[in-house]
């Protein structure tokens, strides 16, 4: 077995359990992330734990509050959920989780990939998003 990644210092929890999820799983399919990967890996838990700060503010706060010049409009939280949703969703697609092996053979393109991702988020979000 491969060693695993060491989880990068000042990560939160959530950003922990999503380094912990992916660099558990590298290691056991005896794989090894490039100093690019590994970048891709660390912003994402640092996203992680911002969407984190993000969901942990918006349990209990009001859906619409006011706008600037007083009207109702959509707590902008949400949309930052949102957006560092598809942040760790597009940096997590740049970290391979593929065999390079069977890559240059044609077997496991992207499908092995893209259900490890599948399975990461949802161990660390409870769902995939």
């Amino acid at each position: 077995m491969v060693k695993k990644a060491r989880t990068p210092a000042g990560l939160g929890i959530a950003g922990k359990a999503l380094w912990n999820s992916i660099a558990d799983q590298v290691a056991e399919d005896g794989l090894v992330l490039d100093a690019k990967e590994l970048r891709y890996l660390r912003d994402a838990a640092r996203n992680a734990d911002d969407l984190a700060l993000i969901e942990a503010e918006l349990e209990g706060a009001p859906l619409m509050v006011k706008g600037s010049q007083g009207q109702p409009v959509v707590n902008g939280l949400f949309a930052e959920a949102r957006a560092l949703r598809g942040q760790i969703a597009a940096l997590l697609k740049q970290v391979s989780l593929e065999d390079p092996a069977e890559v240059g053979a044609g077997r496991g393109a992207r499908t092995s990939s893209t259900q490890a991702r599948t399975a990461a988020l949802i161990r660390h979000h409870g769902q995939a998003r």
